[in-house]
Order: structure tokens, then sequence, then C-alpha cells
């Protein structure tokens, strides 16, 4: 009878795939020993367990300078000091990699290329930290308090002209990008929407210290008639016509499911999923978290095959959460080395290519970033311990060809194509004479470099 229970505890293949799907694409993957945890518990728990987050700047665990208190050299989140880009890459993939709360980053990195904002052009990595803060606070949040965040956030003004905006000599660039980019898209606004919203988005300033401040005299607070509406409109109330009043109705909400469907889903999701979403974000005030819940729970998403691309920042954390390449201790030169993969890759975190952030989807295949892709591979299974190495070597037992599955263990793998399966028996044949850490790290570098680990 135990044996009887214990059997019909046991999750199915089906859930097991499908769970071990949704840590690859709503977090940053999961070890086999988490995906049968929570595959027993069930699909639908796991993404309640994903999605149970609070406001990330109010945890105690975030309350330190790098957010996770580990061995990396703390990053100054309050903007008083300034930071390079690179010890900002290093910290937030080391953030990626360790978090306890892996959705929040999954999303923070997400919003990163919805609201892109880049070094190149504002100058102060603080600044950016900051916005990076904003974003993870409001990852799950209220997209018209997101909304209304970044439009007052320092990096966002110096990138988008804000600061240049005034009554009497009025910048377009972010009333144009807050429309076509962030919340409408194209064809949804006329050049004439784009005066009227420059000028109620008029009037903010950035000081020396990157604080904000809000000036009256600078403001055109004349009468205007935005997106057929007339008001002495200001600017959130431009998000509220946007979001709420759009004379075509809940274009907005439909624009933003779309993008983030084909973030975390695929890169032409279905219209009915899109629909969904959509009807769920606008039928809870913009509740993100509702959106989110709504796209994970969809048959489309939940039976969905591998055959998206894992962004760069994906693929370095993933590798880094499974193989044990980052946390508490971790030498800092370690995760720079890490960090630059990711940029070689063709994703340099705050530094996305312009205002439209990453395409994603195929453009992460070219043939050079391919290319940096088996390199990063190589690069990975180099760093890790020698003491993981060895245990690996020990557990097969003197069988190269059996380091396959402890690999497969850390990295969430739960099967291989013959084709992998193929390439790792004639590389354990050809390299036979090689010791046996050697070939077990081999071995890990066709996984790292498999469409299995590299697609979601």
């Amino acid at each position: 009878m135990a044996l009887l229970t214990a059997l019909s505890a046991s999750p199915s293949a089906r859930t097991r795939e499908q769970v071990a799907r949704l840590f690859h694409r709503a977090a940053f993957g999961a070890t086999v020993g988490e995906i049968d945890q929570w595959a027993a518990k069930g699909y639908d728990a796991t993404v309640e367990h994903l999605l149970d987050f609070g406001t990330s700047s109010t945890r105690v665990d975030d309350l330190g300078g790098d957010g996770l208190g580990s061995g990396v050299a703390p990053i100054d989140l309050t903007g008083a000091g300034d930071a390079t880009v690179e010890s900002a890459q290093r910290w937030w993939l080391n953030r990626m990699a360790t978090t306890s709360y892996p959705l929040e980053e999954k999303l923070t990195l997400y919003w990163h290329g919805h609201f892109a904002t880049a070094a190149k052009k504002v100058h102060h990595t603080s600044y950016l930290l900051r916005q990076n803060t904003l974003l993870r606070d409001h990852a799950a949040a209220n997209f018209h308090a997101m909304c209304n965040a970044i439009t007052e956030d320092a990096a966002m003004l110096l990138w988008l002209d804000g600061t240049d905006n005034q009554r009497n000599e009025l910048n377009e660039n972010y009333g144009r990008e807050f429309m076509e980019l962030f919340t409408l898209g194209r064809d949804r606004y006329s050049q004439h929407d784009v005066v009227e919203a420059a000028r109620a988005f008029s009037g903010y300033r950035v000081d020396g210290f990157g604080q904000v401040t809000f000036h009256k005299d600078l403001h055109d607070d004349g009468v205007k008639t935005f997106l057929g509406q007339r008001g002495r409109w200001g600017a959130t109330d431009i998000t509220d016509i946007v979001l709420d009043r759009h004379p075509d109705g809940p274009v907005a909400a439909r624009y933003v499911a779309r993008r983030m469907a084909a973030f975390f889903h695929r890169p032409d999701p279905e219209p009915a999923l899109v629909d969904a979403m959509a009807a769920s974000f606008r039928g809870n005030g913009y509740d993100i978290r509702a959106m989110v819940r709504t796209l994970l729970l969809r048959p489309e998403f939940i039976t969905a095959s591998r055959l998206t691309i894992k962004s760069p920042a994906e693929l370095v954390a993933g590798a880094a959460r499974g193989l044990g390449l980052a946390g508490r201790g971790l030498d800092s030169a370690d995760l720079d080395v890490l960090a630059r993969a990711c940029s070689e890759m063709g994703q340099a975190l705050f530094n996305p290519p312009d205002v439209s952030g990453w395409k994603g989807g195929v453009t992460w295949a070219n043939t050079a970033t391919v290319l940096a892709r088996y390199n990063f591979a190589a690069l990975a299974a180099d760093q890790v311990r020698q003491d993981v190495i060895q245990r690996v070597v020990d557990d097969v037992q003197g069988v190269p060809a059996a380091t396959a599955k402890p690999w497969m263990d850390r990295l969430g793998l739960l099967s291989l194509s013959p084709t992998t399966e193929q390439a790792i028996k004639e590389y354990v044949t050809r390299e036979k004479k090689v010791d046996d850490a050697a070939l077990a790290r081999g071995v890990l570098t066709l996984l790292l470099a498999s469409p299995e680990f590299n697609l979601r």
C-alpha cells in the first residue's frame, strides 16, 4: 500500500516537463530536484510560488548595498556615488543567479528592455541602478504607477531628453516613445498628439546628484487636446488617457500584453493568449501580477514546445545558478568574465542598443552570437570548481559518458535529444585518453552549448 501511495504521488512525466519549462521561462532554471519537488505539488502551485514576492526594496534581504549579501563588492543603489557599468552588470547577473525570487528578477529584466535606457548616453551608472530598483519595485505591481514613476526617473529624463523639454522649447522624444514603445505601439496616435504630450511632460529637471524636480515655471499648463480629449493636461493625465480613455479602446493593455508574451512565451504569441492577458490586465486595474498569472496559466504557454532562444542574460544567469558560479564569497573577477560573455553574446546589461531595447528571438542566433554562445559554454565549464568536477567524476565511478546525468540534474535538463546524446558519445570516444576531470568538463561544455539548454 505504501508503495502504491508513493507511486500515485509521483508527478507525471508531462507535469515534470511543464514545470521544468516554467522554471526556464519564468525564472532562470532549476535543478531536477527542485523541478520534481514542485511538480509533486502541481503546476498551478508552482506558478503561485514564483509569483509570491512583495516589494523588493522593503524586504529585509534586499536592504544591504548589494541586495543579496553576497561576496561581490557592494553597489550603491541610492545614487549618492557612481558605480561602473561593468560592476553594475556583475552585480545584476549575480542577483539573477542567486535570488530567491527569480520571477521578480526575470520581470525586472523584461522591463529593462521595455523601458530601455542606456549608459552610453546617461553616463551615470548610479542613475541606471536607481532605475533598476524602480523597475524591480514595480515589476509585478500597477502599470499606471510604473508609467508615472518612469516619467520622473532621472535616467529616463536624460536618455530621452526630458530635461530639454520646457514650455517655450519643447522636446518631443519622450512623448513620442511613451506612446510608440511604452504603451500604445505605432499608428495609435498622431503627430499632434506627440506635441501635446510633450507639452504635458514639460518642466522636469535633474540636478548633479540625480534628484528630479518639477518646475512649474518651465511647464506648459495651457489647454491641450490629446487623443481627442481637451483639458489642462499634465504628465499623469497623459498616462490616464493613454491607458483608460484611448478612443480606440484598451489599445495599451493589448500592446503591453503582447510585448510581455513575446518575451516570456514566443516572439509571435497567439492572439487568444494576448487577448486573455489584456483582459486580465485591464480588468484588474492594470495589475501586472494578474496579467503574468494569466499568461503562465494559459494552455498555450503550458504546452508550448521549447522553440524560444534564451537571451544571453538568461543563459548566463541560468548556468551560473545551476553550476554555482555566483553567490557569496565569489571573486568579482569571475563574475566579470561572465558579464563580458553576456555582452559578447549581444546583451550588454544597462546598455541596450536603442530605445526599443533588444529585439530578442532569432536576433540572438546570428553567426557571431552563436560562436559567442559556444565560447561561453567552454568558459562556464572552465569556471566550475575542481571539487565540483571531482564529485561528478566520483558519482559516475569512472564511466565518462555518464557524467551527462549529474550535469543535467544541476542544469534542470530532464532529457536530451538523440543528436545531443550522440555528440556526447562521440566526444567521449574521441577523447578517451584525456583524464576523467577534463572529460567531465568537455561533456558539460556540450550540454551548455546544446539546444536543450539554449532554448526554453
